[in-house]
């Protein structure tokens, strides 16, 4: 069975998510009653899947869960902020024993007890009023089954029937094969109902490759059950669900709605279909054929398909559009030296090559998009809880949540992001009482934001708060003896708090204070090709933005020439290009050449210079000027020629050589050559330390 292990883990992630968000959209005055079910199925769903594959520990803790929760949902106990509470904690701990089955790190039973005794204690206090509990109809502590198994290659079928046998007495009726075709039949009398046999199948096989009904001869029934994948209830006709679907045919026609189904589509028999004809399983082949048919049509009316795929997978997909992206760029360049006229059809051919070479890479690369609603959706629970212990009353709002991020950096912001949500909690956003002096609401706000910008994506946390202290910062700098001065713009004392073991809180506590965090953030940004930006205003709040590319595999650039030597510009960065007239450069004693540009000088960054290129031209008169913006700072590199814009395979240079200061990476042209791609930020913010550096000197002088 461990061959479905990954799947059974992918899932129950996903539904203990479902569960936390869930939990924290919850009114503890009117519960959703739809929201409380839906609670509830996710904790049923890891229950099933934990017992089926032998994670008792799991499937121990979300049992008790699973009947309090069950209590809640139908009305026969209230709901209260302390159960919300031990719900999360519960959650946690299934995620900490999900991580430990994957090879993590063991949870300690303590802890797992602990919150067992908990809930435990929530079921027998009196929580409140509730509703009386409803009659409900006394189920059999047994159920008896026939599960009907299509042979199925690639699956270990022996093994699949041991693993049923430790639910109860199983019988092997008949041995599958698969020539000729002919299913495994099985009968088991056990702990597990119709709808948890259902669910536990579909972890390790296809809803159509599989049946399950209740075994009539030893039994009870008010009809002949045939589950298709998917549960049903009693008195339905046909319904659909996203996991499969569901038939069970009554004895005495009935249309009356199901009540807590789950899910809708009724379909009534085809009239050749007699109800008291299908009470034998006789019948069954013809109602399994309707209601297929059924499903078919509603599948293809709007039911979304989706597969799991390894990630690995999509990334040497990835790697070959790249290859394939160079070898087009290879044949475009011998292209360009033909004759046109005399070979028209091999242009054409080339030209239609790139059109479809660029479809496929969009094509690859809208696969890895993920929406960044996988990184926000666990600050609700963090805000949620550093709130509580900061005693702040604090608002989340998340925009652009379905804004699409390559999933390599999705992996890579949540730590990033994590840092700046805390610093505005604990830094930012004031307590209740220092708000209302101020004339605020006592209740701040925290906005995390996704959205597209130019060919990067940004995402921004703003809050509040009381802003930015220029004054503080730039005290604990100098306490700390750092070349500053009070002529520094904002930018440059905001950017001062990314400094290795910068705080100017006053105290050291668990959440901040120690001078680690904003730096880490700055270097993890940095690390994916990105930058962050600072804008603050007093006592009106701080705007953190983070700027990424869309993705690190493939970018638009500018190849220039640089003596002999070729180099590539991230696109995103540029502005504009020129070459200058002799009056519009000067020199500026300790800062080296600037040019005016529209009535601004910007420093001018000879490229040939910094990384030691012979036969680079030395005069900005006779070479070119690329205006960059990096960090709300622009400057001018100076390069000998444009070559031209085009789409870029980035490999990583540190893999086969080491770190470059300047450089981020290197591509293949299409001549075979190599060239070097430029870290644009990292220049930028080179020459502006060099600045800093002038102008302590000048200061201490």
């Amino acid at each position: 069975m461990s061959q479905f292990h990954q799947v059974f883990f992918d899932e129950t992630d996903e539904h203990l998510a479902s569960m936390e968000s869930l939990l924290l959209e919850l009114d503890l005055n009117a519960p959703d009653p739809e929201a409380l079910n839906a609670i509830f199925r996710a904790a049923h769903s890891i229950k099933g899947g934990s017992a089926t594959f032998g994670f008792g520990d799991l499937a121990a803790l979300t049992h008790v869960l699973e009947n309090l929760l069950d209590r809640i949902r139908k009305g026969t106990l209230a709901l209260t902020a302390p159960m919300v509470d031990a719900f999360l904690r519960a959650k946690d701990v299934l995620a900490a024993l999900l991580a430990a089955h994957r090879g993590g790190a063991p949870m300690a039973p303590e802890e797992v007890d602990a919150v067992k005794r908990q809930l435990d204690g929530l079921g027998q206090g009196d929580e409140g009023p509730a509703a009386p509990e409803p009659a409900l109809p006394a189920e059999p502590t047994t159920h008896a089954l026939v599960i009907e198994l299509d042979p199925v290659e690639g699956v270990d079928f022996p093994a699949l029937v041991e693993e049923l046998g430790h639910h109860g007495a199983l019988t092997v009726i008949q041995e599958g094969c698969a020539e000729p075709a002919q299913p495994w039949v099985l009968q088991l009398v056990g702990d597990l109902d119709l709808t948890e046999m259902c669910e536990t199948l579909a972890f390790a096989l296809d809803p159509a490759t599989f049946r399950v009904s209740r075994d009539q001869g030893t039994e009870e029934s008010d009809g002949f059950g045939l589950f298709l994948g998917a549960p049903a209830a009693p008195n339905a006709d046909v319904m659909l669900e996203e996991e499969g679907f569901g038939l069970f045919l009554p004895l005495e026609a009935s249309q009356e709605p199901i009540e807590d189904a789950g899910f809708g589509l009724f379909h009534p028999l085809p009239p050749n279909l007699a109800l008291d004809a299908v009470a034998s399983p006789s019948t069954a082949p013809a109602v399994v054929q309707h209601a297929e048919r059924t499903v078919q049509q509603a599948s293809a009316t709007g039911a979304e398909n989706s597969i799991r795929v390894n990630i690995e997978k999509v990334d040497l997909l990835l790697n070959l559009v790249g290859e394939l992206v160079i070898t087009q760029s290879m044949l475009m360049q011998s292209g360009s030296v033909l004759d046109p006229v005399a070979h028209e059809r091999l242009i054409n051919g080339i030209g239609q090559l790139e059109r479809n070479s660029r479809e496929l890479q969009e094509a690859v690369m809208s696969i890895r998009m993920t929406p960044v609603a996988f990184v926000f959706n666990r600050f609700p629970r963090v805000v949620r809880d550093m709130a509580q212990k900061l005693d702040k009353q604090v608002e989340l709002k998340m925009v652009g949540e379905n804004t699409e991020l390559d999933k390599s950096f999705i992996e890579k912001l949540a730590d990033p992001l994590t840092h700046l949500v805390r610093n505005s909690l604990d830094h930012g956003i004031e307590s209740p009482e220092a708000r209302a002096s101020k004339g605020k609401s006592p209740q701040g706000q925290l906005t995390l934001r996704a959205f597209h910008q130019g060919g990067s994506i940004v995402i921004e946390v703003t809050d509040d708060g009381a802003g930015l202290s220029r004054e503080r910062i730039l005290a604990k700098a100098r306490e700390r003896g750092m070349p500053v001065s009070d002529g520094m713009s904002d930018t440059e004392v905001w950017n001062l708090i990314f400094e290795p073991g910068f705080s100017t809180a006053a105290q050291v506590t668990d959440v901040s204070g120690r001078g680690v965090g904003m730096d880490v953030v700055k270097r993890n940004i940095q690390g994916l090709g990105g930058r962050v930006e600072i804008e603050s205003l007093r006592d009106y709040g701080t705007t953190i933005g983070i700027h990424l590319p869309l993705t690190l595999a493939i970018m638009d650039g500018m190849s220039v020439r640089i003596g002999q030597e070729t180099y590539i510009l991230p696109l995103s960065f540029i502005l504009e290009s020129l070459q200058p007239q002799p009056q519009d450069v000067r020199t500026v004693a300790g800062r080296g050449r600037v040019v005016n540009v529209r009535g601004e000088y910007l420093p001018i960054v000879a490229l040939g210079a910094l990384f030691h290129v012979p036969d680079a031209r030395g005069e900005p008169t006779e070479a070119i000027l690329i205006i960059v913006e990096s960090d709300d700072t622009r400057l001018a590199l100076m390069v000998d020629d444009l070559i031209g814009q085009q789409q870029f395979v980035v490999k990583n240079l540190e893999t086969n050589y080491h770190k470059v200061e300047g450089l981020s990476g290197a591509t293949i042209m299409g001549d075979g050559h190599v060239a070097l791609i430029l870290d644009v930020t990292t220049i930028v913010r080179r020459n502006q330390k060099q600045a800093q550096n002038h102008a302590a000197m000048l200061t201490t002088e």
